[in-house]
């Protein structure tokens, strides 16, 4: 067997399809449970992960198309709604349940795309 390195994009892909699988197993959780944690957790990693890598290039955002522009401006309003969830507890769910939904429908659709079109270079 041949040890073959995953190359970035391969990495991109798995991520996704790991965080898809992370909602899934949150939303198990919840209806087991009632435990609405999980879902702010992953709001916070999923929301966290996007602000961090925008973050260092925040100035050179507005040389984008304006839907990337309200993408990461949704990202950093649920940022800062995750973490004021997840430190204080009083954010209303259906806000977070909002957030989650986003995130799972928007990381659904990336996989699909990454998944039917052959990519060449995503990074």
């Amino acid at each position: 067997m041949t040890d073959l390195p995953l190359s970035a994009d391969d990495v991109v892909k798995l991520a996704a399809a790991a965080l898809l699988v992370a909602h899934a197993g949150a939303l198990v959780w919840f209806f087991r449970g009632r435990d609405v944690a999980p879902v702010l957790w992953l709001n916070l990693l999923v929301s966290g992960g996007i602000v961090v890598y925008w973050l260092p290039g925040l100035g050179e955002l507005f040389d984008y198309v304006d839907a990337v522009w309200a993408f990461v401006a949704f990202e950093f309003a649920v940022f800062a709604m995750a973490l004021t969830a997840v430190l204080s507890g009083r954010v209303p769910r259906a806000a977070s349940w909002a957030a989650f939904a986003a995130h799972a429908i928007l990381i659904a659709a990336a996989l699909v795309f990454f998944l039917t079109f052959k990519m060449t270079r995503l990074f």
